[in-house]
This record gives structure tokens, C-alpha cells and sequence, in this order.
């Protein structure tokens, strides 16, 4: 009885571990200026620009962070196949319907941080992203 016992709960640990499929993450990193294009594995991501900026300054507080809203554009081998609008809130966007496999990317930061001291020109503002593909081994 205790080797059956003992052949039960071997099974119960080591055939669902041997089930599980590893996924390893590849992750890329980009800071671009507005106009500029990461390129990646025959993939492309073009900050194009900023569509609002209604981020809270820094040297205010305020009761809503408020946000930014960019427009990215994005290119398999060289062609547009599509334009997403991500906010400076968001966490993840799903680049699935453009790109064979699993991709997301993640805005990590958009600088520079408003103050109600200048005025941000659309030429100085940079995006720092993360593009990460999830593979199944």
C-alpha cells in the first residue's frame, strides 16, 4: 500500500512539471525623438508624434496625474501595417494582429516631464519603450 502510495504522488509532481513548456522572453529597447524608427528582427516601430500632453507639471500638484497620448506606427519589412495610439497610463499593448507570434510592447517613459515654466516642443519629446516577444520552447 505505501509503494502504491508512493508511485501516486511521484506521478502527481513529475507529470505535470514535464507539461509545461518554457517560454523565454526576448526584449528590446528603444529610445526614440519623434520621427525617429526602432528596428528590430526585420520590424519596425516609428514614434510619429504626440497627441496630447496633459500630464500633471511637476512643479504643481494636482489632484489627476492626467496623461499622454503618442501615436506609433508600425512596419513589417519595411511596410506600414498599422498605427496605434498608446497613453503614458497604459501597461501593455498587444502587437499580435501585426506581427506573427506573441509581441507587446510597454511605454516605459515619455521626457520631458511638463513644468509650467516652458513650453515642451514636439522636437524634444523622446519615448522609451520596451518591445518584448514571448517564445515557447
Amino acid at each position: 500500500m505505501k509503494l502504491t502510495l508512493l508511485i501516486a504522488v511521484f506521478f502527481l509532481f513529475v507529470i505535470p512539471a514535464s507539461a509545461q513548456e518554457e517560454i523565454e522572453e526576448i526584449e528590446h529597447y528603444a529610445q526614440t525623438y519623434v520621427g525617429e524608427a526602432f528596428h528590430f528582427d526585420g520590424k519596425t516601430i516609428r514614434f510619429k508624434e504626440v497627441l496630447s500632453d496633459s500630464r500633471c507639471p511637476s512643479d504643481v500638484t494636482c489632484v489627476w496625474a492626467g496623461e499622454a497620448k503618442i501615436l506609433i506606427e508600425i512596419f513589417k519589412n519595411e511596410k506600414l501595417v498599422g498605427e496605434e495610439i498608446i497613453s503614458s497610463l497604459s501597461q501593455e499593448l498587444s502587437l499580435a494582429k501585426f506581427f506573427q507570434g506573441n509581441f507587446s510592447l510597454n511605454a516605459i517613459a515619455l521626457t520631458p516631464y511638463p513644468k509650467t515654466s516652458r513650453k515642451i516642443k514636439t522636437s524634444d519629446y523622446r519615448l522609451k519603450f520596451k518591445v518584448t516577444e514571448m517564445l515557447e520552447n
